[in-house]
């Protein structure tokens, strides 16, 4: 290496130490945002980047029992982060804080053990794996299918109607004749906690369905209109057909579409429901009272209210769930744990006062439980423990 070629990777150095103190320090600008990912995102600098993480993590962590972490592995996740919503990605300065979370605070998922002083810690005595693809598909003559991500053909038959999985896995319904006798068919496709599934409708229409939720829909539809009713959360991309316009029915509310992509949120234990919507238009009808949503924008509700609001949507964090991921913007601790029990099918316990914290990263869904749970011990106010299906969550206690 020449002078000048030392110089320059001096001078890197300094200033991608400076960045990453000030995003530890919570004094980083959007602009430094935005420079800071410039290095990440560039090969040239990968090397610097990475010794500087693994740098300031024995600084850090020097009471961890620190192994092995396949920084290679981690890095390219975080700088090739999936297309969320197959649209369009977030702010270059939001991927960089994302990417700035994930290399700064949550790379300490990958260690095995993490020592609390202030707390007695918490046991891990087992392990949770995440959800997947499960469900229960209910026939119109009330005969249940258990699906999985093991079925493979034809699953059953209605009429004209032939009920099969494709090569993605999700549950397809295809008209093989005639089928107006089956428009009066409704069948009931529905996920337990710990599961998610799809389908596609006998016109094309497909539904991806998340954990402990479900969509009752014809097997076949009517030829002057397309009806379904969904409970919990449910993504739909609608095939556009002018002359049948497809309603969403959820509780007290409905929701009339041509053809277009969207989001509803409407789980009974969440204090409020969302529409949001990602292309085309949508009429949002509740109490006689109707709205159009424009793409990009989100209707908040509750079944008890005849008011709704609407605001512009965070697409990424809405679509994180049909993307495989946990997204957290500054999420409180409630709705966290309301995320965990429906995706890990598990419990939650609060030990003492219920801590008061909020978080911000991105998680795979992917990951094991404890994984999840030391990401979010690493907000320094919250300790976790894993007994059987029980989550137990504890306030840290200060010195």
């Amino acid at each position: 290496m020449n002078n000048q070629e030392h110089q320059m990777t001096h001078g890197t150095n300094n200033r991608l130490a400076e960045l990453f103190k000030k995003y530890v320090d919570k004094t980083i600008t959007e602009e430094e945002y935005a420079e800071l990912f410039v290095y990440i995102r560039n090969p040239e600098t990968k090397e610097q980047v990475l010794a500087f993480m693994d740098e300031h993590n024995r600084k850090v962590q020097s009471d961890v029992l620190v192994h092995e972490v396949d920084w290679d592995g981690m890095y390219a996740n975080i700088t090739n982060p999936k297309k969320l919503d197959g649209r369009k990605r977030m702010p270059i300065w939001k991927y960089a804080a994302a990417a700035a979370v994930l290399l700064v605070t949550v790379f300490t998922l990958y260690y095995t053990v993490q020592k609390t002083a202030e707390n007695k810690p918490l046991a891990y005595h087992n392990d949770i794996l995440p959800g997947g693809d499960k469900a229960t598909l209910t026939l119109a003559d009330g005969s249940q299918i258990v699906l999985d991500n093991k079925n493979t053909g034809q699953v059953a038959t209605e009429g004209a109607i032939s009920i099969e999985t494709d090569a993605n896995g999700q549950i397809v319904y295809l008209v093989k004749g005639d089928s107006e006798a089956e428009s009066q068919k409704i069948n009931t496709l529905s996920t337990p906690a710990g599961g998610k599934f799809s389908v596609v409708l006998s016109d094309g229409s497909k539904v991806w369905l998340n954990a402990t939720s479900s969509i009752k829909f014809p097997a076949a539809f009517a030829k002057d209109e397309r009806r379904v009713e969904i409970k919990g959360e449910a993504y739909f991309e609608i095939e556009k057909d002018s002359s049948r316009p497809f309603y969403v029915k959820n509780g007290s509310s409905e929701i009339k579409v041509l053809g277009t992509h969207f989001n509803v949120m409407a789980y009974p234990d969440e204090y409020r429901s969302e529409l949001t919507l990602l292309e085309g238009s949508v009429q949002f009808t509740k109490s006689g009272n109707s709205e159009l949503l424009k793409p990009g924008k989100q209707i908040l509700y509750t079944e008890t209210s005849t008011e709704t609001k609407q605001r512009d949507a965070n697409i990424e964090e809405v679509m994180a769930w049909k993307n495989d991921l946990f997204v957290f913007n500054d999420t409180n601790i409630d709705e966290i744990m309301k995320e965990l029990m429906r995706w890990y099918d598990v419990k939650i316990k609060y030990e003492g006062e219920k801590p008061d914290i909020s978080f911000t990263g991105i998680i795979p869904r992917n990951a094991n439980v404890s994984k999840v749970l030391k990401a979010l011990e690493l907000t320094g106010d919250v300790v976790f423990g894993i007994e059987s299906n029980v989550i137990t969550c504890e306030k840290k206690m200060k010195k």
